[in-house]
């Protein structure tokens, strides 16, 4: 492979659509690094801003990798970063994606703060 550019998914993947429109917990990411589909090789969520939340977590595939993202402003999940991961041994990976994630929590903490603010005044 010698394309050295990350993969940015256009086309999300269809599990996208089943998760609910907030972030999640770390048991519903166990879930679906533990389910049954033959491609799904494991998941790990990255800690939120908010204790016990999921707002980023690694999806990791037979031969890529996607970091899966809250995209608060629009309330829905969605594919930050893909990458081929056939060549990476698993803590490389591990690195590799906790490090684009890491990345994304810093780019999106004012949109996530702002979403915040909005629920607990809706409250």
């Amino acid at each position: 492979m010698t394309d050295d550019e990350p993969s940015v998914s256009k086309e999300p993947p269809s599990f996208l659509s089943s998760l609910p429109d907030q972030p999640i917990t770390d048991d519903v990411v166990k879930q679906i690094g533990e389910s049954d589909h033959p491609q799904i090789r494991g998941a790990m969520g990255f800690p939120g801003s908010t204790p016990g939340s999921i707002e980023a977590f690694l999806l990791d595939l037979e031969s890529k990798t996607h970091v899966i993202v809250f995209d608060p402003t629009a309330d829905q999940w969605r594919v930050y970063e893909s990458f081929e991961t056939d060549e990476m041994s698993h803590q490389e990976m591990v690195d590799r994606a906790s490090g684009i994630a890491n990345e994304w929590l810093a780019e999106s903490l004012s949109d996530r703060i702002a979403a915040a603010d909005d629920t607990d005044s809706d409250t």
